[in-house]
């Protein structure tokens, strides 16, 4: 049979053991997703996978190292600056590594009772940025993780667009003429709206009123000051 032209910019990396198992897996993986795949039985990232940047999957048997090491791997494929998603595979209901999809590129997570025809088609899905997570497991995270938002103090809604801009530069570390400056007001302008935005906030400095900013307001950091 021919092989297959591979997808560019794509690439899947499954950490696990050199067994019969895995290299079977990888061979159909390829077959059915067009995707190269690399099979590794040392869960540690390679300096030079870095080197050729490209969209990658990690695919991590959960029961290649323990739960300790796996974390490791975690940790160091957090620190790329890769575009690279992280998906478990053979794990065991109740295994530790359920609580791996608290980080944030684990998109997938796939138990032993997985066939090998979901999974290629969870691959997929995973390179086009969809969650392959377990209904049942993603909703019991759900209900760990959630709470009562805060109610946003009515405060924030009176703030006029100038104060808005003043509390948005003075969180970037902005001083009062650099202010004046960025606004093309005067200095005596620029003090009469931060008096007004510390009352109405109930700040007392600098500090507080960006602490108020990040909790009550942390979109507003976000906007581009006109």
């Amino acid at each position: 049979m021919d092989r297959q032209v591979s997808l560019p910019g794509r690439r899947v990396i499954l950490f696990g053991h050199q067994n019969l198992q895995n290299s079977i897996l990888i061979g159909y993986i390829h077959q059915r997703t067009n995707v190269d795949c690399q099979l590794v039985n040392v869960p540690e990232w390679q300096a030079e996978w870095s080197q050729y940047p490209c969209r990658t999957l990690a695919l991590i048997d959960a029961e290649c190292a323990r739960p300790e090491k796996l974390h490791d791997l975690l940790d160091e494929i957090h620190e790329q600056s890769l575009d690279i998603k992280v998906a478990l595979f053979n794990v065991a209901k109740g295994h530790p590594a359920e609580r791996f999809i608290a980080w944030p590129m684990v998109n997938g997570l796939f138990y032993r009772d997985t066939s090998q025809q979901q999974l290629s088609k969870g691959i997929l899905g995973l390179f086009e940025g969809e969650y392959w997570l377990p209904r049942e497991l993603l909703g019991k995270y759900l209900e760990k993780t959630r709470h009562k938002p805060r109610k946003m103090p009515s405060t924030s809604t009176q703030l006029t667009r100038r104060e808005r801009q003043i509390l948005r530069l003075t969180a970037t570390g902005a001083t009062n003429i650099e202010i004046a400056e960025k606004l093309n007001v005067s200095m005596h302008t620029v003090k009469t709206h931060i008096y007004n935005l510390f009352k109405k906030i109930g700040a007392a400095n600098r500090i507080q009123a960006v602490n108020w900013a990040k909790e009550y307001m942390e979109e507003l950091l976000q906007e581009p000051v006109e």
